[in-house]
């Protein structure tokens, strides 16, 4: 199968991913070189440029100065219709079956080719108005124009895939798509190469029995919960279980010294092969991985945490309920509950070793049938052989 992998960003050359998207452009390199690796043939699409103008430079200054609202520019008609220009370019050097879009619908909202759009990605755009922090104070014009492009691009489509199931069941509610049209396709974790099972099973026998270590993995500490996250191992070292609070990515300064438990390891980069190995060994040698997010479209990171056989603690939000099963793979509470009730799960779970390996054990299966993108692009191409030729 010919596949024209349409993507905003450069696939290929992670030098210039977005740093505030960096699990999208993950999944993204991850899920190309899955199908090439399953036989596929892909023809990258991508690395479009953003027009730059004084009309949406003077746009940006009067809502974001005097309306005090956010306007982005990637949702400008011009801008938009300039990406969908720069598509049909490059798609009519290439020889294709089918186009992927494997980001969201800003490339593909203007085409009008004559072959199979498909949309496999994380959430609609609308999902994420007034649900993230920097989605949530849109001035009218950039709202409008989001539901305008992301509605024409999924008419575009011959089928929309998403990771989840809350944004398969958002798109069909804000667009009224046909259910027969919209699948849900589980995206992988974003490890380069994950333990075996030996060496999973290993690190769960061998955790510790006395010391209970949680980890926390992000680079924004508010949304991800790192407060709640630091007051739960703060009651449990109360209730007389030593605890530690394994973070890796980025902290506030002003919290490094608010608890003794806390120990600080810094940004870890997956693709530096120093900082992989001392994050997969955070991995292996904790007990929980808590991240009680405020606001999550899906989570590869709990992905991850479960590729390592460790049960996950969050909230009951976004796309999570997909990845984690509660009280089999982890538990998603919430997000009024209480830090003693957070507490109290970790507590009893730690004190019977039957039960945490029986959930630890659960949480790789589900990675193993899942969450990994091997099974994800084998389910992918189920859906994509019958629309080829």
């Amino acid at each position: 199968m010919k596949i024209a992998y349409t993507t905003l960003y450069n696939v290929c050359d992670r030098h210039t991913w977005p740093s505030t998207q960096l699990g999208l452009c993950q999944a993204g390199f991850a899920i190309a070189k899955t199908l090439e690796n399953l036989g596929c043939h892909v023809e990258y699409v991508g690395g479009l440029e953003k027009k730059r103008s004084l009309v949406t430079k003077l746009k940006w200054e009067f809502y974001n100065k005097i309306q005090k609202r956010d306007y982005y520019r990637w949702a400008e008609p011009t801008i938009v219709r300039d990406y969908g220009s720069q598509v049909q370019s490059q798609l009519h050097s290439i020889n294709y079956d089918v186009i992927l879009a494997a980001e969201n619908v800003l490339p593909i909202a203007n085409l009008n080719p004559q072959k199979p759009i498909v949309l496999w990605t994380d959430a609609p755009l609308s999902a994420l108005i007034d649900y993230y922090p920097y989605m949530s104070h849109l001035c009218r014009e950039t709202r409008k124009n989001i539901y305008f492009f992301e509605k024409q691009a999924l008419d575009r489509c011959t089928k929309v895939i998403y990771a989840s199931d809350w944004a398969a069941n958002q798109a069909i509610s804000t667009y009224q798509l046909p259910s027969s049209k919209v699948e849900v396709i589980p995206w992988g974790a974003n490890w380069l190469e994950m333990p075996d099972e030996v060496e999973i099973q290993r690190a769960i026998a061998q955790r510790s029995q006395t010391t209970c270590d949680l980890l926390w993995v992000g680079v924004d500490w508010e949304r991800k919960g790192g407060n709640l996250a630091l007051a739960v191992t703060d009651w449990l070292n109360q209730q007389g279980l030593e605890t530690h609070l394994n973070v890796a990515g980025i902290v506030p300064n002003k919290h490094l010294n608010t608890s003794p438990h806390l120990r600080y390891f810094g940004y870890l980069d997956k693709y530096d092969t120093k900082q992989s190995q001392q994050l997969k060994k955070l991995f292996l040698d904790s007990h929980v991985f808590i991240l009680p997010v405020q606001a999550e479209s899906y989570g590869h990171v709990f992905c991850e945490a479960q590729g390592f056989g460790l049960p996950c603690l969050t909230h009951q939000t976004g796309g999570i309920s997909t990845i984690i099963q509660h009280q089999k793979t982890g538990w998603t509470l919430p997000k009024n509950t209480s830090i003693q009730t957070y507490g109290t799960l970790i507590l009893d779970t730690f004190k019977n070793k039957t039960t945490y390996q029986k959930l630890a054990s659960n949480a790789r299966k589900n990675y193993q049938n899942t969450l990994n993108w091997d099974s994800a692009c084998q389910s992918l191409l189920t859906l994509l052989t019958p629309l080829s030729p």
